[in-house]
């Protein structure tokens, strides 16, 4: 019994702690928000959210969720692929490649899709 209270209280301890939030930087605050768009007549958004997690909707349903990242300036988008967006001057962002299997396509079929920001 006397060992088994030091284990316990370890156990409780790690359980208890937290992982403190990610301090985002200058460049991810800027990326924060909510980005649309028109596309063969639906409507798509992405929503990235201060905690590096995000979520997509087509025509106002939530299709998925994922996390994100800015690696060399670009968003990466990550569920199973990695979605790369370029960052534009006005603070809207453009679909420019995917990563799929560890290999990125610059020649993707919705390339070049730019989504404003509108929140």
């Amino acid at each position: 019994m006397k060992i088994l209270i030091p284990i316990l209280v370890g156990l409780l301890v790690v359980g208890c702690t937290t992982i403190p939030d990610k301090e985002l930087t200058a460049e991810e605050k800027k990326v924060v928000g909510e980005y649309q768009s028109k596309y063969n007549g639906n409507t798509l958004k992405y929503v990235f959210l201060e905690n590096g997690f995000g979520e997509w909707f087509l025509d106002g349903k939530k299709e998925q969720e994922y996390r994100w990242e800015i690696v060399n300036g670009e968003i990466h988008a990550e569920d199973d692929d990695i979605y790369i967006y370029r960052i534009n001057d006005d603070l809207s962002i453009t679909y420019i490649a995917i990563i799929r299997d560890g290999k990125r396509d610059d020649s993707i079929k919705f390339a070049d899709i730019t989504f404003k920001k509108i929140k």
